[in-house]
């Protein structure tokens, strides 16, 4: 079986255990999925399964998850992943997917306004600390699924909200001297463009997960506005100023706040994979 007939697998199956086995499997789960970032899907989503039948059969014979696979889920997850090898294709495709996602959160809506161009310094410079906060991301669900203590759990999703914000204001006041403008028709293409791709994506790669359904509205959002824009008769509408540049700076923060809650409990969406759809 591939990896997307795995997880429709998983998720099906999971529905048999009982409350108390699907919550340590599932914990397993997260947890291990947030940790083989560079390793073959394939190979843990195959390994995910045949625990999860293992439980399963175990259950059935009046066997607890925790009895069968053991009271310390973490070292014996550690183990498994420490005997897969990296895999360099896996790394490479997470890498790109994460670096492509942050040039079109960043880039489309950057396009909004003609007269601005597009600072490709600071698109370089969003994807690599998108990349980074990714990766932060991944390290601070991996690290909170078997942690005990409340308090450093709560300072880990804190952590990961500033550097959210950080890299969210970051992008609007980061400048570099190297600008492309994009006015009239060349500017709807390019928008048109990365409008389709960003679609490309959450069907193809994001299979219409709820927290990609809800960043490529505002992608479409955005894009609609840039082209607007750059059309005659809307364009002088839509480029009125209509708060100041401090109220809409006071307004940016508490958006980036919800993005950030957003993205954490999104992140932890598409790890459980619970999407049956697919």
């Amino acid at each position: 079986m591939n990896s997307a007939t795995l997880i429709t697998r998983n998720n099906q199956l999971r529905e048999e255990l009982t409350s108390e086995n699907k919550k340590y499997y599932e914990d397993l789960m997260v947890y291990i999925r947030s940790k083989s970032t560079f390793k073959r899907e394939s190979d843990i989503e195959q390994i995910l399964f045949d625990i999860l039948t293992d439980i399963i059969d175990a259950q059935s014979n009046g066997q607890s998850a925790r009895n069968y696979f053991g009271h310390d889920p973490k070292t014996s997850a550690d183990a498994i992943l420490k005997s897969l090898p990296r895999s360099f294709a896996e790394s490479l495709k997470f890498g790109l997917a994460i670096i492509a996602c942050y040039v079109l959160v960043f880039a489309i809506p950057a396009l909004i306004s003609p007269v601005a161009g597009l600072d490709l310094g600071n698109l370089a410079i969003m994807a690599i600390l998108g990349l980074a906060f990714a990766l932060l991301v991944l390290r601070l669900i991996n690290q909170s699924i078997y942690q005990e203590r409340r308090a450093f759990k709560i300072l880990g999703y804190g952590i990961g909200m500033v550097a959210f914000i950080i890299i969210s204001i970051g992008g609007i006041f980061i400048k570099t001297p190297v600008v492309l403008h994009l006015n009239g028709w060349i500017g709807i293409s390019v928008i048109a463009a990365l409008f389709i791709f960003a679609t490309y994506l959450y069907i193809k790669v994001f299979h219409h997960d709820l927290p990609a359904t809800i960043i490529y509205a505002v992608i479409g959002i955005y894009a609609l506005l840039g082209i607007g824009t750059r059309l005659p008769v809307v364009d002088e509408w839509l480029t009125k100023p209509l708060l100041p540049k401090s109220l809409f700076l006071w307004i940016m923060i508490p958006l980036c706040i919800i993005a950030a809650l957003i993205g954490g409990f999104g992140t932890y969406y598409l790890l459980t994979k619970n999407d049956t759809k697919k």
